[in-house]
């Protein structure tokens, strides 16, 4: 059977409503791409320190971890499609609440933390969706479709800022009405058969039976996180100009949504396990490269390209591997705890970086993601050759 007939004898439905899913998650990423530079310029307006943004930022994450755990519980009562539309009109109500806040910074800790909430349970909900309807043939093409797609979305939101600017209560409406927009393709599809129902499975006991394929979402978090966010510092460590950390940057990002679907459907042919210890090696290679770059641009943008899309890769296939490894009684808890790592990396890897950077200057960027990679390198060839990635 060809891949194009693994997917087209899929039911109809099946199919409208993984487009819905991607289409919703895809239009949201927009929206998270708006916040994430519109907020800092905004707080650093306001006169907030560094230490403030970054305290006010890292609330998003901490409110994945802490609020993930009840969210199996949460969907199992109130079912799929609800909680989806809950999480994205909370975020269309604290959007336009964070701009009636304006200078009242100590506000916007509890609106983002209520705001990381909801945002940690679209994708959540999202990726349960995705991965309850996407064909068993074709499920990492479906995962790399949806990768790029929130690639896209991310990459897309600061272009938003540039168009409608950070004054008044504009930038807000827009922001408001991104999400919003993201709730029609929710509504109107159908959603996936519900989990049989039963106890809920914790998903710290799903983690400690697959830990590589949890840790795929903290190694990418953690390795993102720190990539964006000390790459523009160490462009300029280098002698180069300002511009080029930010060129540089986009040029991972396009790496990252231009590979994305080709690692899915290679996973798809060779076996997800393999294709994990491929995208580990690949970025551990990359991440040693780093060091070694010099000052060649050319060979910093080719580097950084294939890094994005390896990196990236990690997730793309460990959320693959959840469906694959886990029975349907588990699916959702297991795409709980990835959204909980994925929080945890985030949260890990900017702060990893910092340290490793005070202790070994300009080169303790690439000392941390290369010790991440060779740990995260020997972990998934354990498992691996145990054939429980």
């Amino acid at each position: 059977m060809t891949d194009a007939s693994r997917i087209e004898g899929k039911s109809p439905t099946n199919i409208r409503g993984l487009i819905a899913a991607i289409t919703a998650i895809g239009v949201a990423a927009v929206g998270f791409g708006h916040t994430l530079p519109l907020f800092s310029i905004l707080l650093e307006r306001y006169d907030a320190s560094d230490r403030l943004i970054g305290l006010n930022t890292a609330t998003m994450a901490l409110a994945a971890i802490l609020a993930t755990p009840f969210f199996p519980k949460i969907i199992g009562r109130v079912g799929i499609k609800p909680f989806i539309l809950a999480c994205l009109a909370i975020m269309v109500a604290i959007y336009g609440l964070i701009g009636l806040a304006g200078e009242r910074v100590w506000l916007w800790f509890p609106l983002r933390f209520v705001f990381g909430f909801a945002g940690a349970g679209l994708f959540v909900g999202s990726e349960i969706w995705i991965n309850a309807l996407a064909p068993e043939g074709a499920r990492g093409r479906i995962i790399g479709i949806y990768s790029t797609c929130l690639a896209l979305g991310f990459a897309m939101g600061p272009f938003m800022v540039e168009i409608f600017g950070t004054t008044g209560f504009t930038p807000f409406l827009v922001g408001m009405l991104i999400f919003a927009s993201a709730v029609l393709p929710i509504a109107i599809a159908s959603p996936p058969p519900a989990s049989p129902k039963g106890h809920v499975t914790g998903f710290f006991s799903l983690i400690a039976k697959a830990p590589a394929t949890f840790a795929s979402s903290s190694v990418f978090a953690g390795a993102e996180a720190a990539i964006l966010t000390f790459l523009p510092i160490y462009a300029l460590e280098s002698g180069w100009a300002e511009e080029t950390g930010t060129r540089a940057i986009t040029v991972y990002g396009l790496g990252l949504v231009a590979l994305q679907y080709l690692i899915g459907r290679e996973a798809d042919r060779f076996g997800y396990g393999r294709s994990l210890f491929a995208c580990a090696f690949v970025s551990l290679v990359g991440a040693g490269l780093f060091a070694v770059i010099d000052e060649s641009l050319i060979l910093l943008y080719v580097v950084l390209f294939f890094w994005g899309g390896a990196i990236a890769g990690l997730y793309t296939i460990g959320l693959t591997l959840l469906a694959d490894r886990f029975p349907k009684t588990e699916v959702e808890a297991a795409n709980t705890g990835f959204v909980f790592m994925y929080g945890l990396g985030a949260i890990i890897g900017p702060a990893g970086a910092g340290f490793a950077r005070d202790l070994g200057g300009q080169f303790g960027l690439e000392l941390f993601l290369i010790a991440v990679m060779i740990l995260y390198v020997l972990l998934v060839a354990r498992r691996w050759r145990q054939e429980l990635p």
